[in-house]
Order: C-alpha cells, then structure tokens, then sequence
C-alpha cells in the first residue's frame, strides 16, 4: 500500500512539473518570441554541430601582432562576407592604452545583433630595443653598469651636454661616466642641477669630468613593429652617497605614448579605407 502511495505521490509530482513548465512555456512564448524555453529539470542539451559535415555557422579567431597582415586579413574576410550579407559597419575597436585593435565580423546592428564570435585581434608587441630602454627608465645605475648599457646599445644613442642641444662624443661620454668622482667643500646653500648637488650645511659634490658628462641621452628605436621610429629623451641626475648612482627617467613618455597610439589608429583607418571597416578608439564587449 505504502508503496502504491509513493509511485502515485511520484507521478503527480511529474505530471505537475509538466503542467508548471508548460505554463512558463507559454509566458515565454509570449515575453521572448519564442527566443526562450522552458527545460524540465535534469534535462541535458547537447550540442551535435561537431558531427555534422559543416559547421552551422562560420565563426573563430584571428590573431597576429603584425599590422599589415591584420589589415589583409580582415579585409579578405570582409569581402567573403558581402557577397552573403551586405555589411556597411564592421567594427574596429583600437585599444590607445594596450596598443591593441579588435575587429567584429559577425556584430551586427540593433536591428539584426549578430552573435559577435567571428573576430580578429592585432596585439601590438614591444621591439626589444623598447623595452630595453622602458626597463632603464626610473632605474638607478651605478658607474659601470650605466657605461657597459651606453656601450652596447650605442647605435641608438646620442649623448648631450647640459643645454640638450651640445652633442657629445659617445667614447668620451662613456668614459666620463666611468670615471666620475666626487669632490667635497662645506658650503650653506641649497642648489640641485642636473650634475651637480648642494646642500645645506653639508660637503659639496660634483661630478668631474663635467665638460664630457652627458646630462641628456638621446635614444632612437622602432618602439613598435610597423609604427614610424621615435626619438625618446632620457634625462640623467647623479644620486650621492658612499658611490655615486646616476638615475635615468625618460621625458615626457606619456606624450610619447599617446602619439603611438594615435599613428596606430591612423595607420588602422588608412588601411581600412574603401572597406566597410570603421574604426573606434576604445573596447568592446559583445556579452553573452
């Protein structure tokens, strides 16, 4: 009896889930058109679009840190499209801070919202002359390591005198940074210049050598494969104690910064004209 009791408690239960979903299903109907279903609990999807011949739609990601081949990806890609699908507005969403720019095939408008899966991503990589001298930047060296780096990256550099105009050997340069030293007298002014650093009720101490001493380097590279090469200035001070330091800052990098980002962006409208391609300064994200 017991167990009569229970298969009918079962059944009901069933039976009323079935009611309840049918119910919701029509609310959806009505709510969603149709977009949404109501699925009984325990009730799996599996997706069977891996055994068929093809794949129900084209979608995948393409990505390279190369401008050129970017740009004739995307519109080889653009032209496949149009023949289906008239396309007017394929997005290109330039990145100005991670030097980055996404492209989305499949987006769509407000009107017809396409799944946004089908992209293309250029990442912009640093040469590796950049990011020898974005390591530099900020750093304190001590005599020899700041000669020995003058020394192997000397085909890039230009070393100027303390009116940043005067050009400086690079043998005496190196020289002069290898062999500062440190005179001393007491004096009770205060007074900080470039290479030479007074202070108050304390010894004097200036560097030697000062005629040959750069206060300014001039550095030359490619910053990023595909962008223009760029001159950045890196302003050099002389940090005292038991031995002399010699601290590095570029000037002025944050200009620096915004310029590439912008010769990007150019670079990215230019080789995009004549295609549906519009390119936007920013991110987006297409969601779920």
């Amino acid at each position: 009896m017991t167990s009569d009791v229970l298969q009918d408690n079962s059944a009901l239960h069933e039976y009323t889930k079935i009611v309840q979903a049918k119910e919701i299903q029509e609310l959806l109907n009505a709510q969603a058109d149709g977009t949404a279903v109501a699925i009984p609990e325990g009730v799996r999807i599996a997706d069977l679009e891996q055994y068929l011949e093809n794949r129900r739609r084209y979608r995948g990601n393409m990505a390279t840190n190369l401008i050129d081949e970017f740009v004739e990806f995307v519109t080889a890609t653009t032209e496949q499209y149009t023949p289906v699908k008239h396309l007017d507005n394929v997005p290109c969403f330039v990145n100005a801070k991670k030097m980055t720019g996404e492209v989305f095939f499949n987006l769509g408008d407000i009107h017809e919202p396409g799944h946004g899966d089908h992209t293309a991503n250029l990442t912009m990589d640093k040469t590796e002359s950049f990011k020898e001298l974005l390591k530099i930047n900020g750093a304190k060296q001590d005599q020899r390591t700041l000669a020995e780096w003058m020394e192997d990256w000397r085909d890039h550099i230009e070393a100027l005198a303390e009116d940043g105009n005067t050009i400086l050997p690079i043998g005496p340069a190196v020289a002069a940074v290898r062999k500062i030293t440190i005179g001393a007298s007491s004096e009770t002014t205060s007074e900080t210049q470039t290479f030479s650093n007074r202070q108050s009720a304390m010894a004097e101490v200036e560097a030697k050598n000062r005629d040959q001493m750069p206060a300014f380097l001039r550095f030359t590279c490619e910053p990023y494969q595909g962008l223009q090469e760029r001159t950045f200035t890196l302003r050099l001070s002389l940090i005292t104690g038991e031995t002399p330091r010699i601290g590095l800052r570029i000037v002025r990098l944050e200009t620096a910064e915004e310029e590439m980002a912008q010769e990007l962006e150019e670079k990215l409208r230019t080789g995009f004209e004549d295609t549906p391609v519009k390119t936007f300064v920013g991110s987006f994200n297409p969601g779920k």
